[in-house]
This record gives structure tokens, C-alpha cells and sequence, in this order.
């Protein structure tokens, strides 16, 4: 083959590689980097859409980080990040390990209904929720009432300032565990079966073999779900909103829902961008930092 032909072939082969991911190039352009640099633009602007927009520079920024509303919402998300991962991944690896060693017919349709939830939407959880959790015929306070303890029919789930954070996020340790539980089952199954083999000749079984040897392999694993666990949280918007609207106060806001009242209701959307920055920029800057300080751990696999 001649020098020519064969870089024709060569041209003819970028032609058609470059061809090949134009397409998603494209997508990617309009429907990801646009928006995000739209965004940007606007959070440095004065818009109400009406009307031009102003350059005001800084000015979103300074008055969403003075705002009682912003701090609340960040403050939730942070809280809401930590106590995922303090209590929803630990119950999810319980409960992965135990229908992962503890095989037997009651444990294998548990699978399916631990994971039921986390396929439901959220309006029909938020609905769920509000059954259990309503002041008014909810089913805590009506087991109270029909018991006589005064103490439980008073008490306002989603009333109550001090109380509404921790009835939304037990609604969602509900609904959100489903995914972590069949995601570390997947890992603790796909574990080379001599591993448990040896483990079980040396007298190590049960929980010991939870602790000494499951949990240390799985380290990647929690590691991808703490990542999903605060990116997540940073997003939270629709259970929050659907069961309490952000309220009492500002007792169950979050950043999502401090977005939405600027954009949609206030018609604020330089400021409601400004949110939308801050949101991206602390998930890349959680998702970074997780994963940069674990760079040569290859646990998890």
C-alpha cells in the first residue's frame, strides 16, 4: 500500500471518529454547557424577565449569603449529607449483609421490598409520609389518641420546628436507603466466594465476617455512595417540599427549595442562578475532595 493510500485511510478514519462523536458533542453543548454557562451570566444579573437584565456583579451573591432563608438552606443540606451518611449507610450495609449470609425464603422477597421504595415517586412518598406523620388523622397521633397517650397524639410531626427536619428525613431514610441496600449487595455478592471460604476455616463467621472482612473491601463502594449521598442532599428539593413546603419557618428548607421560591415565585432568576452556582460548585468541590483524598485506595472495586 502506498504512502498515499494510507494516509487517505487515515484521514477517512478521524473523518469518521470525529463524525461519530459530533453528535454527543453537540448534545452535550447545548443541553449541559449552555445552561451552566447561562447560568452563570444570569447569576450576575438583575433579572426578572421582564425587561433587560443588569449587570449587578456580586450583588445575588452578597444578598443570598445575608439571608436567613440561604443559611437555613445551606445548613440543612449539610446536615441532611452528614446524617445520610451516618445513618442511612450503616443501616443499608446492615441490611445488604444480612439478605446477602443470612439466605433463606423469608429473606429473598425482602430484596424487592427494601428496594420498592426507592422506585416509588416522590409525590406518592411525600404522600405516604404526610399519612404517617399529619397532626390531624396521621397514624402516629391517631395510635396515641386510641391509646390514650397524650403525650403521642400532641406532638406535630411536621409542625413543630424542632421536629419537621427529622419526620422528613425518616420519611427519606425510607425511600433513599433502597438504592445503597442493593448496591453494596451487588458489591458483597460479586466478593470472591474463597475469601469467605477461608475466612469461615479460621473461625470467622457472622457479623465477624461482616466487620474483618466485608466492610474493608467495601470501601470504594461507600466511598461512590457518600459522593451520591451529599450531592444529593445539595440537590434536595421535591420531598421537603411536597410534605412541608420548606416550613415551619425555615425549618425544612433547603437550598432546592430556596432556588424555586427565588425563580419561580419571586421571579428573582439572577439570584435563584446565584443558588444554582453555589449548588454546583460545592457538589464538584464534595465530589472532589471525596475521591482526591482517597486516590490510591482501590478497595472498593
Amino acid at each position: 500500500m502506498s504512502r498515499q493510500i494510507r494516509k487517505k485511510a487515515e484521514r477517512d478514519r478521524r473523518r469518521f471518529i470525529f463524525f461519530c462523536i459530533l453528535p454527543a458533542f453537540l448534545f452535550l453543548a447545548v443541553f449541559m454547557y449552555y445552561p451552566i454557562a447561562e447560568t452563570f451570566r444570569l447569576s450576575f444579573m438583575k433579572s426578572s424577565g421582564l425587561g433587560a437584565d443588569r449587570f449587578i456583579g456580586w450583588e445575588n451573591y452578597k444578598k443570598l449569603f445575608a439571608s436567613e432563608e440561604f443559611q437555613q438552606g445551606l445548613l440543612h443540606v449539610f446536615l441532611w449529607a452528614f446524617w445520610s451518611i451516618i445513618i442511612q449507610l450503616p443501616l443499608a450495609f446492615f441490611i445488604a449483609f444480612s439478605l446477602t449470609f443470612y439466605i433463606n425464603r423469608f429473606t429473598r422477597p425482602m430484596r424487592a421490598i427494601f428496594y420498592l421504595a426507592n422506585v416509588l415517586p416522590s409525590a406518592i412518598t411525600a404522600m405516604l409520609g404526610k399519612f404517617v406523620f399529619s397532626p390531624t388523622n396521621g397514624i402516629l397521633n391517631s395510635i396515641g389518641a386510641n391509646a390514650g397517650w397524650k403525650w403521642l397524639e400532641d406532638i406535630d410531626f411536621l409542625g413543630d420546628v424542632h421536629i419537621a427536619f427529622w419526620s422528613v428525613f425518616a420519611v427519606a431514610t425510607w425511600a433513599y436507603t433502597g438504592f445503597p441496600i442493593i448496591f453494596l449487595m451487588s458489591k458483597i455478592e460479586q466478593m470472591p466466594k474463597d475469601m469467605k471460604e477461608a475466612a469461615e476455616i479460621d473461625g470467622v463467621t457472622g457479623w465477624k465476617y461482616a466487620w474483618y472482612i466485608v466492610l474493608p473491601n467495601l470501601k470504594g463502594a461507600f466511598r461512590i455512595l457518600a459522593v451520591l449521598c451529599t450531592i444529593g442532599s445539595l440537590k434536595l428539593f421535591d420531598l421537603p417540599y411536597m410534605m412541608t413546603t420548606g416550613g415551619p419557618g425555615y425549618a425544612t428548607i433547603t437550598l432546592g427549595i430556596s432556588l424555586y421560591r427565588q425563580g419561580f415565585i419571586n421571579w428573582q432568576y439572577g439570584r435563584a442562578s446565584a443558588i444554582g452556582v453555589v449548588i454546583l460548585i460545592l457538589s464538584l468541590v464534595f465530589t472532589v475532595l471525596e475521591f482526591a483524598g482517597h486516590g490510591g485506595d482501590e478497595g472498593g472495586k
